[in-house]
């Protein structure tokens, strides 16, 4: 306020001495000072907010490549456990329709423990780090417009595979499990069985209930086994295709966001 009192004093004097062209010239220089003002503000709040900006993207791409490394394993762990699934129902299939192949019931325990395993990628990620940045507003903040599609194309490849998931699941709960409690001696599959690292974590305390004497098994005989295990080769390979396409986004999302940021 008080120097605009003191620039209008001078705009006064100069009118009341009729000194009119210095009047406009020094009221143009005036104008020319507020607006240079405004400007050098405008870049300062600028700068600032694109620092404020700049380390807000870098704990975004730190979120990200921590959550990245993290699917990575989760994929490994899904793609081991489905293939095995793949691999046993193979095995008993094969040997179902064909009457000369010899299997020891403890290799047929395995297989048959294997059938029902499940790993859930996209249900678990139904929630991603991607709609936390879209309900922030903060994926614009992303300068990678390659980083922005592949986090829009993992999450539209998880939103797939978690409905992959859910006939995997139907399949597995509705038709197959009914059918092998009814016809196998489950207890007796999981002794024999040899649990991967994941099944460890869950195991139950079995091996020291005894095991009642067990017939020959004709249930791999069955045409209604061999379809079951026709269906569950079709469910569980339609999750492999889809995982591939998951793990090159997770690949190239945590490759982009491990980079330097570029000023």
């Amino acid at each position: 306020p008080g120097k605009l009192k003191f620039f209008r004093k001078i705009r006064q004097n100069l009118l009341m001495e009729n000194k009119t062209g210095k009047y406009l010239k020094y009221a143009i220089g005036e104008i020319v000072l507020v607006v240079v003002g405004i400007l050098i503000a405008l870049q300062i709040n600028n700068w600032n907010q694109n620092r404020l900006n700049a380390q807000t993207e870098a704990e975004l791409l730190q979120a990200i490549s921590s959550k990245m490394k993290f699917n990575i394993r989760q994929h490994t762990m899904g793609s081991t456990r489905y293939k095995s699934v793949i691999e046993a129902a193979e095995a008993l299939l094969i040997a179902s329709n064909d009457p000369t192949i010899k299997i020891h019931q403890n290799k047929i325990d395995e297989h048959f423990s294997t059938l029902s395993k499940r790993f859930l990628m996209g249900k678990s990620n139904a929630t991603m780090i991607y709609d936390e940045m879209i309900g922030s507003g903060q994926l614009i903040l992303l300068k990678s417009a390659e980083l922005r599609s592949e986090l829009t194309s993992l999450k539209a490849n998880m939103q797939l595979l978690a409905a992959y998931e859910d006939e995997h699941l139907n399949f597995v709960d509705n038709q197959l499990s009914p059918y092998l409690n009814e016809n196998i001696d489950i207890l007796r599959a999981y002794q024999n069985a040899k649990q991967d690292g994941y099944d460890n974590i869950l195991a139950l305390k079995l091996d020291d209930i005894p095991l009642k004497p067990l017939s020959v098994n004709k249930v791999i005989t069955e045409r209604k086994f061999s379809n079951l295990m026709v269906e569950l080769i079709m469910n569980t390979k339609k999750l492999i295709p889809i995982n591939s396409r998951i793990n090159q986004n997770i690949t190239i999302i945590d490759s982009i966001a491990s980079l330097p940021i570029s000023n």
